[in-house]
């Protein structure tokens, strides 16, 4: 019975942690937000701690003006990218 109990208190936490990522970017999982010292603005785009850039037209926009991003591999496999949509990025409104 404990057992139960404890799963049943920590799901609506993890759903509350992908409550507005779009379903086409993480499947409920695979997006985390990311601390500002991990981006840099620059003229190209926002480029990421691990080299990766996204140009600013990719981005789309934070609705909590925080940066978050979706990726496989626990984090480190590339942005998820939907075939002709914005890639799975939010950037701060202003933070070009």
């Amino acid at each position: 019975m404990k057992r139960t109990l404890s799963l049943l208190v920590l799901l609506p936490g993890a759903a509350l942690a992908h409550s507005w990522y779009p379903y086409e970017c993480c499947s409920d999982r695979d997006c985390f937000p990311m601390p500002v010292s991990d981006v840099r603005v620059t003229p190209a785009g926002y480029t990421l701690g691990d080299g990766t850039l996204v140009e600013y037209h990719e981005a789309r926009p934070s609705p909590d003006d925080k940066f978050h991003i979706c990726r496989r591999h626990d984090g480190k496999g590339p942005i998820i990218r939907m075939h002709r949509k914005p890639a799975c990025f939010w950037a701060p409104i202003g933070a070009s």
